[in-house]
């Protein structure tokens, strides 16, 4: 059996150095896959091959799959400085990455000061799907990707009048839609309208239970809608005060209201994320050392397990918090925990160990329950607008 031979490369392509642009397609596609969005778009500029590649759909939702998920905090920044007394504010909107300890402004609205006592603050964060955000500023509804800084005005709902309570894709990857409801008297009733379109429609839970029916129709004290939780498509909102162990969930295919029980006492601080793949809650009371994560085994037949239980050093974070109140938020699939003292925030992973302790830059800091995962994917929905909604808009300026 003779020998295979040797193939040899001939000596000048042999000496020819290795450079990133001589490499398989797929291995460059591997490496840009590791950049930030920032760099992506930078990386177009460098050659045509490379606008290619980090051009294509596929590449850009392989990229958005990837990018890490972040829990999205806001807060209002005075404009200038004490003695300036200009009365204006920066409503802002960043994102936490818990492994670098870094913020990212995502978007900002500046306006003019308002009395935080006597009504609610004029800039909302209202849902988060896909890499886009729902906000409102003064009454006007804003759907904005702010990695690529487009944005349009989302009519209807009338603020004034509406109470905007999730965003979801439907149908068409890039059809999304805004619920919201409307009182009238003691009940809601709940529309849906297609982002782009000026047209609503009335929706009523036909296919859902007579006790949830009786309950839409009624509305309760119990449920925030306005801090709904993506999971698979569908919005689940946690009960305010604790007092019903019932999760209600949006399903956003069949567009009904339905119930998801939970078997274990939610306390006064709990809050919904995704862990491997599944629902998962943190749930602590005010002020407790303790945080428990609940994960959600079976999501058909509503089987909860305990995951776990952190436990941190009371006594170091009593040290910077005042009055004993803080919450306690598992925020991460690796167990990370942020405690909020309001004044002081607090970093801990799930051995209780104190990664970081720091201060959040302006004043009434909120952790939503809302989290972006960067995306550079284009949308159609941006790419149809019309010409008069293109005005300057108040965010993105100073980032």
């Amino acid at each position: 059996m003779a020998m295979a031979e040797t193939v040899r490369l001939p000596e000048q392509q042999r000496r020819r150095p290795l450079t990133i642009a001589s490499l398989p397609e797929e291995i460059m596609s591997e490496i840009l896959l590791l950049l930030p969005p920032k760099s992506i778009l930078q990386c177009r500029a460098v050659c045509k091959a490379w606008r290619d590649v980090t051009s294509d759909r596929a590449f850009l939702l392989t990229h958005h799959r990837r990018q890490p998920p972040q829990r999205l905090l806001t807060f209002i920044r005075d404009v200038g400085s004490r003695h300036d007394d200009l009365d204006i504010l920066d409503y802002r909107v960043e994102a936490v990455d818990f492994r670098t300890h870094q913020f990212q402004s995502l978007a900002r609205f500046t306006g003019q000061d308002y009395d935080c006592s006597l009504e609610d603050s004029p800039f909302t964060v209202h849902a988060s799907c896909d890499g886009l955000l729902l906000m409102s500023y003064n009454n006007y509804l804003h759907l904005c990707n702010p990695t690529t800084r487009q944005w349009l005005w989302v009519s209807p709902p009338a603020l004034q009048h509406d109470k905007v309570v999730g965003l979801y894709a439907h149908g068409h990857p890039s059809e999304y839609r805004v619920l919201y409801y409307r009182e009238f008297g003691l009940g809601r009733t709940f529309y849906i309208t297609t982002v782009g379109s000026r047209k609503a429609r009335r929706i009523w839970p036909h296919s859902s239970s007579e006790s949830l029916r009786k309950w839409l129709t009624k509305g309760t004290e119990d449920t925030e809608f306005n801090k709904p939780f993506l999971f698979h498509g569908n919005l689940h909102w946690l009960p305010q005060s604790g007092r019903q162990n019932k999760i209600v969930v949006f399903d956003t295919l069949d567009e009904a209201f339905r119930w998801l029980h939970v078997p274990f006492k939610m306390h006064n601080v709990s809050s919904l994320l995704e862990i491997e793949g599944s629902l998962a809650m943190s749930n602590s009371h005010i002020g407790s050392s303790k945080v428990d994560l609940w994960l959600l085994q079976d999501y058909k037949h509503m089987v909860w397990v305990h995951k776990y239980r952190i436990e941190l050093p009371v006594i170091e974070i009593r040290r910077l918090v005042e009055d004993d109140v803080w919450y306690l938020h598992i925020v991460s699939q690796e167990g990370d925990v942020l405690v909020d003292g309001s004044y002081w925030q607090f970093h801990y992973d799930m051995k209780g160990n104190l990664l970081e302790k720091f201060q959040c830059s302006g004043r009434m800091l909120n952790i939503t329950p809302h989290v972006l995962q960067e995306s550079l994917v284009p949308h159609e929905v941006f790419q149809i607008l019309d010409n008069e909604s293109r005005h300057e808009p108040h965010f993105f300026r100073g980032l």
